[in-house]
């Protein structure tokens, strides 16, 4: 038997199933999705992983019980720095007091969705901040040589 800390169960089990180490992980309650294939608004919220690794964002299949959990296929995979994210804190809207919207500009890709307070939902935040800074920045180092 393997003992694996409670705040890493999720990221492991989405370790197991797109074979790279994730930075963090959490679930995700749908709102709105939209593609170039149609547009979807959930009447009842479905529930993602998004799982973050050091390249990529992976959205997977989530199912709860009251025993436990199942992470399942891959619905999606966006490339980290390609994604636009954008967040507000809703302190009305306990427990899932963020509002996360992701885009894929380079894929015209669109989610809408609710998260969960907690340190998972800060290091999301703090990476893809990270994301958008370095996207910034870039481009006007380059620009001066």
């Amino acid at each position: 038997m393997i003992d694996i800390p409670a705040e890493r169960t999720l990221a492991t089990a989405c370790e197991r199933r797109v074979g790279q180490e994730v930075r963090v992980a959490s679930t995700l309650h749908l709102r709105r999705v939209s593609s170039p294939d149609g547009r979807i608004k959930a009447r009842k919220r479905e529930a993602i992983v998004i799982a973050l690794t050091e390249s990529d964002l992976w959205f997977l299949e989530y199912r709860y019980w009251g025993l436990g959990f199942t992470v399942g296929a891959v619905l999606a995979r966006w490339p980290r720095r390609a994604v636009v994210a954008h967040w507000r804190h809703r302190w009305w809207a306990w427990p899932a007091v963020w509002r996360l919207e992701l885009s894929c500009p380079a894929g015209p890709f669109y989610v809408e969705g609710d998260l969960m307070s907690g340190t998972d939902a800060d290091a999301m935040i703090g990476l893809t901040a990270c994301d958008d800074l370095e996207r910034a920045c870039v481009p006007a180092a380059t620009s001066r040589r």
